[in-house]
């Protein structure tokens, strides 16, 4: 794994940190993080879900913005936690790839929106990846 997350604090919203050695990695642990915020409670009967994701943005900023939002979607639709996924193409305005998960009986937080606020995606001189992000609840 070549990424960490680490929810920062907020006086109102949650916001997430991710640093990563390259561009795919800011998504899965934006993925990841996500799924440890909304804290679900796996079904007695976790079934594992794969769907498949494509989103077309203006730039990378709106593109993880997009992703998580998709992905947030898609768990309330199926009601399932996802928190992996296997990126197939990855650029500055479109992520192609297949979601990995498993059925919940409840969420024990609940994501209102992932937000623009705050936003940024950038990399060091150093070449290492760094994004904040701050979710609505």
């Amino acid at each position: 794994m070549s990424y960490k997350y680490k929810v920062l604090p907020h006086p109102a919203d949650i916001k997430l940190e991710i640093t990563a050695s390259c561009k795919e990695d800011i998504f899965k642990g934006a993925l990841e993080g996500m799924a440890y915020i909304i804290q679900p409670n796996a079904s007695r009967k976790s079934v594992l879900k794969k769907e498949q994701i494509e989103i077309h943005s203006l730039d990378i900023n709106a593109l993880l913005v997009d992703f998580l939002s998709e992905v947030l979607a898609k768990s309330d639709i199926y009601n399932c936690i996802f928190d992996k996924v296997k990126i197939e193409k990855l650029t500055d305005n479109s992520i192609k790839g297949r979601l990995e998960g498993k059925n919940v009986e409840r969420f024990s937080k609940e994501i209102k929106a992932v937000t623009y606020h705050q936003l940024n995606i950038n990399q060091d001189k150093n070449g290492d990846w760094k994004a904040i992000i701050l979710f609505d609840i």
